[in-house]
């Protein structure tokens, strides 16, 4: 066993010496900290962070219930133990229910280090459950970094395409106006116009890059009609290329939600991206019915109010067989360079996060609708 920093709370000297007495015959290997009051406790706790906290009930200045509250917020990951002659079941229960590892009576000083062999093992564990939620948060949050920019490989492309039309309408405007245009009129309709795709390239540039900014802040209230509003000003020159008709419907008032903009807009991303893939893969020309559907509304749901967006397309489907693996990381059924896989897994990560559900029905070459399920704010 390591050498550890033992803190004692005990104002018994012979106490004191019987219990490192015990630690010693179970072989265990310490730093020892002693104090007797509150003065002296408060500043080990700070200033010395104990591995471990040994801590007599009834002090003749102090109390170990005091100690424990100190304790828990200053260290609260460290092990806590009582020690004590005066100790009764009440007493006991009230310990361990305000967060006591353990307790040992000072007569049977033979339960000691089994006691704090348990508490360290058990520490041991909690600590490796932190680290190992710690590196599954690390490794979705790289997931979700790498299908980002999966979905923005594919924007890439048709935003450039998109931009480029307005650009081409400024350097019109702009020669027209540099050879000499006498009529101050119609220079201020090409001046208006000129303002005009600048903006309009303005917001196009702002939603994309606010997609594609790594998201680590806070959860905000967001109507998510203002989002799909923004998902459609990214999305919709790739539906254009493709020959679809992306129907955004943001008329329903819904509630806020508590979400992070940027990771939800991720997942709509996802989501109408699989339907343009889904129509292109159907019939890669025109065909009447050759759409996308997203709207909001809001539904009950436990009898809370709940949002739920619908992406809707009319592609090649989903069938059972493959439905029951669309969430599975890397699974996908599209060629390698279309697709790696994460889209779907990152978008019921993300939406699990908030407290939502993802969910979809489909019938083979007829449609398929997703269902984001988002509850209200309160």
């Amino acid at each position: 066993m390591k050498r550890l920093k033992f803190l004692f709370l005990e104002d018994s000297p012979t106490d004191l010496e019987l219990i490192q007495r015990e630690l010693k015959r179970g072989g265990v290997e310490y730093v020892s900290l002693h104090v007797q009051d509150r003065e002296a406790y408060l500043k080990a706790i700070v200033e010395e962070k104990p591995d471990f906290i040994f801590s007599d009930f009834s002090l003749p200045n102090f109390d170990g219930l005091s100690a424990l509250t100190l304790a828990k917020e200053a260290c609260p990951s460290t092990p806590f133990i009582f020690v004590s002659g005066t100790y009764g079941e009440d007493a006991a229960i009230q310990t361990l229910t305000r967060g006591a590892t353990d307790y040992v009576l000072k007569d049977r000083l033979v339960k000691l280090v089994p006691a704090l062999k348990r508490a360290l093992r058990e520490s041991e564990e909690t600590e490796a459950r932190r680290k190992a939620e710690r590196d599954k948060f690390e490794i979705e949050e790289q997931l979700r970094q790498s299908q980002k920019l999966e979905a923005m490989g594919f924007l890439a492309g048709a935003m450039a395409h998109e931009i480029n039309n307005p650009i081409m309408a400024i350097i019109d405007y702009a020669r027209m106006i540099e050879k000499g245009e006498s009529d101050v009129e119609k220079v201020k309709r090409m001046a208006i116009k000129i303002q005009t795709e600048g903006e309009r390239i303005s917001v196009m540039v702002k939603d994309l890059l606010r997609f594609a900014r790594q998201e680590k802040g806070q959860f905000e209230k967001v109507t998510l009609t203002h989002s799909l509003i923004k998902m459609k000003s990214i999305s919709e020159q790739r539906a254009k290329m493709s020959k679809i008709f992306l129907q955004v419907d943001t008329t329903e008032d819904v509630c806020p939600v508590l979400c992070k903009e940027g990771q939800i807009l991720q997942v709509l991303l996802n989501l109408v991206n699989n339907s343009i893939d889904s129509l292109n893969q159907k019939n890669e020309g025109y065909y009447d019915d050759k759409r996308v559907s997203v709207f909001a509304k809001m539904v009950d749901m436990g009898n809370k109010p709940w949002v739920r967006i619908t992406v809707e397309d009319t592609g090649v489907g989903i069938p059972p067989e493959i439905g029951r693996s669309i969430f599975n990381t890397f699974f996908t059924t599209k060629e390698a360079d279309k697709g790696t896989g994460l889209g779907l897994s990152v978008s019921l990560s993300i939406v699990k996060e908030h407290g939502g559900y993802l969910s979809f029905e489909s019938v083979p070459m007829e449609y398929t609708r997703f269902f984001l399920d988002l509850p209200c704010a309160v």
